[in-house]
């Protein structure tokens, strides 16, 4: 979560958005950005992919402090498992699991 706190809040400022401007892109208020951006709440997938849209990035981008296709590609392919992960980067893999899980029982409940 650390380092999707400091990309969210690296990125908008290098694009020179605005909280307000960010909250308005989203649709939430600025308190519901302010509590994403300072690591109060975690995103769902939705969120995500509407701030990779906003800030023109991807969400391993944001999430992550290095790209998907690095962690990936540390591990020798058939020796890949969660397990062989680093801490941060399992982290970083329980919480995307855990947000398709969320987005996936949401999407159930409300058929």
């Amino acid at each position: 979560m650390e380092a999707f706190t400091r990309n969210l809040r690296a990125r908008r400022e290098r694009k020179g958005f605005s909280i307000a401007h960010m909250a308005s892109s989203l649709q939430i208020s600025e308190e519901q950005y302010n509590d994403l951006e300072n690591g109060h709440v975690t995103p769902s997938v939705d969120t995500l992919k509407q701030l990779s849209e906003v800030l023109n990035s991807t969400v391993p981008e944001l999430i992550t402090d290095r790209p998907v296709q690095q962690i990936v590609q540390d591990i020798p392919l058939r020796q890949f498992s969660p397990e062989s992960l680093s801490d941060i980067d399992k982290d970083t893999y329980i919480k995307i699991l855990e947000n398709q899980l969320r987005t996936l029982l949401a999407e159930k409940k409300s058929s």
